[in-house]
């Protein structure tokens, strides 16, 4: 996502796009379609590699294909997530290494505190849990993404799936929006 508009407006590779009759709306959409298309792209091959290996392996794990297609899901919804951040960032910052260091950084910290929390979470032996690790678990939208709830047949994915899909949404939104009417170093 970086590379996609900061990236762009750092090397002045985008002054050249836009001194063309490009407007920076079809900019914005074209550069957002494609990183939610590349996302798209890599689920779709890697659910259709899941179900595929799913009924090549014969073993009795209880996961079906649409508790498969609904993990995949979630899982793309958590980058949708973090895709959306990161290109909220590249909208909005002029240098690269600043929308790096934002975008990049808070996906990072995501990652890790998910780390960290799973070491406070129930799911960890209680020999191993420390339990001021659970924090952790409220500080990141990894979190979100709830494998769990789907495995026990539960719908309580379904409001953390709509909070993914909200953050993404904003994000991409937002990030258009702003890069549209902000004064450029060109």
């Amino acid at each position: 996502s970086n590379a996609l508009i900061a990236g762009q407006v750092d090397s002045g590779s985008m002054a050249y796009v836009l001194s063309t009759s490009t407007k920076r709306r079809t900019v914005t959409f074209t550069q957002a379609v494609y990183l939610i298309g590349s996302l798209l792209a890599m689920f779709v091959c890697t659910s259709i590699t899941s179900i595929v290996c799913l009924n090549i392996v014969n073993v009795d794990t209880g996961l079906d294909w649409p508790k498969l297609l609904l993990i995949n899901l979630g899982a793309f919804l958590c980058m949708f997530a973090m895709s959306g951040i990161c290109y909220l960032a590249s909208c909005w910052f002029d240098r690269s290494k600043t929308a790096m260091a934002l975008g990049g950084g808070l996906s990072m910290f995501f990652l890790v505190a998910t780390m960290l929390g799973m070491f406070g979470s129930s799911i960890m032996p209680s020999i191993i849990r420390l339990k001021a690790l659970n924090y952790f678990n409220y500080a990141s939208i990894i979190t979100l993404f709830d494998p769990i709830s789907i495995m026990d047949g539960t719908m309580t994915y379904l409001w953390k799936f709509g909070i993914l899909l909200a953050i993404g949404l904003f994000c991409y939104v937002v990030g258009s929006v702003h890069f549209r009417k902000k004064d450029l170093p060109l």
